[in-house]
């Protein structure tokens, strides 16, 4: 039997053929390309809306973005139950809705926001105590019990877990002194305030991965030192800092910055970043600063996907692979502004 379907340019209702096409999806920042099965009508050739076929290309693009990018199900499943808590207790831990927590462990991909807190678990276990001491208010006496008992081996295990500032430092001094921090020890102190200075009046996360970057390059190219001693990594979007998820939901949880998602027009997830503090110029010497100024006027204009592809025609990303720190030696490679 021949399926048919409304045609808008024919304006009936007309059989249809589904070819494969390679397209670039945007999707909560990330870009996801893949092979989507798309319809045009026999009558006109023009291209056909298919309910069925648009609901393929968003769950498989979802798909996509967890393979690469999120947590499977199970993971999910998995951060809740090393606690040993039920879903209501855990879900008002977290301060998220208990109906959320079953679909994200039936298989419904998070919203950002929640799976940065689910990554967060995963990678630093111990965290469940500062939301439990955060929290705490909104359990029922029976719950607050319940969940008292089941946390009590994790404060026996760990009676001072890390704080915010702690965590970042460990993600960064692995390199310290190294080509891979720009031959300097790691400054929290100027990393933060070089994200403030870059997101005073706010920035998309991914086009901020990119000034972090091309600063700290650009001054290790000028001086043989980078201005913070950060590592990047290479990611198919461009260089960011390591770890850069975990670190920014660190920072906000300082309060720090602020992120803001929201959805565009084409339905995809935008997370901008802005400071929630004041830029401190006074820890930078004046040609660390007259850096970061050149960075923020030279790409004042760019978007996140236009300084993404700017960023791949850098050798360091070039000859970096995948998922591994970009030696600061690439820098002499590096194009200069102009």
């Amino acid at each position: 039997m021949n399926i048919m379907n409304y045609c808008e340019n024919c304006r009936a209702e007309h059989t249809y053929t589904i070819k494969k096409e390679l397209q670039l999806f945007r999707f909560r920042g990330q870009d996801i390309e893949f092979e989507r099965r798309i319809a045009f009508c026999n009558n006109c050739g023009s291209l056909i809306d298919v309910e069925e076929l648009e609901n393929e290309t968003m769950a498989n693009v979802a798909r996509i973005y967890t393979e690469k990018h999120g947590m499977t199900s199970l993971e999910i499943q998995n951060v809740r139950k090393q606690y040993k808590l039920g879903v209501r207790p855990f879900a008002k831990l977290l301060n998220i809705g208990p109906a959320s927590v079953t679909r994200y462990e039936s298989g419904s991909l998070p919203q950002a926001s929640h799976l940065e807190l689910y990554k967060r678990l995963q990678q630093h276990p111990h965290i469940i105590l500062e939301f439990f001491n955060r929290n705490k208010g909104s359990l029922s006496s029976r719950e607050l019990k319940m969940v008292e008992r089941a946390l009590d081996a994790w404060t026996i295990a760990e009676p001072s877990f890390q704080t915010d500032e702690q965590i970042i430092e460990s993600i960064y001094k692995t390199y310290e002194t190294t080509d891979l921090a720009g031959y300097s020890d790691f400054s929290l102190e100027k990393f933060i305030n070089m994200i403030l200075y870059f997101t005073t009046n706010g920035v998309l996360k991914t086009k901020l991965m990119k000034l972090l970057w091309y600063s700290d390059f650009l001054y290790f190219k000028r001086q043989t030192v980078s201005i913070s001693g950060a590592t990047y990594v290479k990611y198919p979007y461009g260089p960011v800092p390591k770890h850069h998820d975990i670190t920014l939901a660190h920072l906000q949880h300082m309060n720090v910055i602020e992120v803001d998602e929201h959805t565009n027009d084409e339905g995809w997830t935008m997370m901008i970043i802005k400071a929630s503090e004041p830029f401190d110029s006074t820890i930078f010497n004046e040609d660390e600063l007259e850096t970061m100024r050149e960075i923020e006027t030279h790409f004042r204009d760019y978007g996140s996907r236009k300084i993404s592809e700017y960023a791949h025609n850098e050798m360091g990303w070039l000859e970096t692979e995948e998922k591994q720190p970009i030696s600061y030696k690439y820098a002499e490679e590096l194009r200069e502004l102009h």
